[in-house]
Formats: structure tokens, sequence, C-alpha cells
């Protein structure tokens, strides 16, 4: 499955910023592969190791067909494009554009 070309006006619908709906759909498919991984582990009876935590990079797995399971950047796109993520943007990053 093959991701279609997006307008940035649907981008930009959401927000202003076309950096913040990339970083916000790829945090999202990050989030989504972790889940994978997890799942995947929690099936297979597989221990996380402390040093592996959730926030760690992410896990290889190897024995993927990737042409059964749909690309995590395809989901979060969708997600984000249907307005099913929400975030909000922190002091921080709001200082760091003024």
């Amino acid at each position: 499955m093959a991701i279609g070309p997006i307008s940035f006006e649907k981008l930009l619908k959401k927000t202003d910023d076309i950096y913040e709906s990339v970083v916000v759909s790829s945090r999202r498919a990050k989030q989504i592969l972790q889940e994978r991984v997890l799942k995947q582990m929690i099936e297979e009876n597989t221990e996380l190791r402390e040093e592996e935590g959730i926030l760690s990079e992410p896990i290889v797995r190897e024995d993927i067909d990737f042409d059964k399971e749909e690309k995590v950047t395809t989901i979060a796109l969708d997600e984000y494009l249907e307005g099913k993520i929400s975030w909000k943007k922190t002091e921080e990053s709001i200082d760091q554009k003024s």
C-alpha cells in the first residue's frame, strides 16, 4: 500500500505550519510502530529489558511481512487528516519561534 499525494491545503487546514504537520504525523507513526513491537513482544512472550523503554530507539523486527501490514506513515497521516490526533504546543516550542 503506497501513500498517495497529499495536497498542502489539506495539511494546512490543521495548522498554518507545514513542519508542525510533519512532526505531529511522524511522531504518531513512531508511536504506532512501538505499539506494534510491544504487541508482538507480548504475543511472543518476550520481556522488555529495562534499558529498552518505550521511548528508546525503535526495535528492529526481522520477521515482518511488509505487504500484509499497513504502513505506519499511512495510518498516521490518515489519522492526522481525519482529526483523530490531538497535540498541543509546549511553552518551549513557542519561545523558540519568537
